[in-house]
């Protein structure tokens, strides 16, 4: 029994990926991104292609089968939370057995960090499967898609995002961590 989280993703910082490096994923993953994988399964995949959308440029996948997570991330310091954030995503998180209470997260997350890379709080871009246990709190906000592998732009300035972070002091933030995220908890 597997439980299955794909996103793709096409990702931009600033005005035309400015901060980012490799934000539109044109270029090898290893140019600019990182991946983390817990609990690897031969089954895992972090990949990109230019099938995942219909149209000629490329996408990333982040794929991951039972329990604990897998992301491609880069972490860029930022001049000022006054940044667009941009990003093209079609996300899914299923439940094999909805009878059970495994649960499944697919995501972009935004984790704001201070200069010595102390996480701060986070915004999340999901589809949740129903089981999930994930809520908001004063460092965590989750901006659910309205519909599961549809492929959505989601932009926003992240100075207009914070408010929905009331733990987090925007002076505080030095850096973000941009990551394209799947996670469950498995069988």
């Amino acid at each position: 029994m597997y439980r299955y989280l794909s996103l793709l993703f096409i990702v931009a910082l600033g005005s035309a990926s400015v901060l980012l490096t490799n934000g539109d994923f044109e270029a090898d993953l290893s140019v600019g991104w990182t991946a983390a994988f817990q609990g690897e399964l031969s089954t895992d995949t972090i990949d990109r292609a230019v099938s995942y959308n219909p149209d000629p440029d490329y996408e990333v996948r982040v794929k991951k089968y039972d329990a604990t997570s897998a992301k491609l991330f880069q972490t860029v310091y930022i001049p000022t939370t006054d940044l667009q954030f941009s990003v093209d995503v079609s996300l899914y998180a299923y439940e094999y057995t909805p009878s059970e209470i495994y649960w499944a997260q697919a995501a972009v997350v935004l984790y704001y960090l201070d200069n010595n890379d102390n996480f701060l709080g986070q915004t999340r871009i999901c589809h949740n499967s129903p089981h999930c246990p994930y809520t908001n709190s004063s460092t965590f906000h989750m901006i659910q898609v309205a519909t599961p592998s549809t492929w959505y732009n989601y932009t926003f300035n992240l100075s207009d995002e914070l408010p929905n972070l009331p733990g987090v002091n925007p002076s505080d933030i030095a850096k973000i961590q941009v990551a394209l995220y799947d996670t469950t908890d498995g069988c």
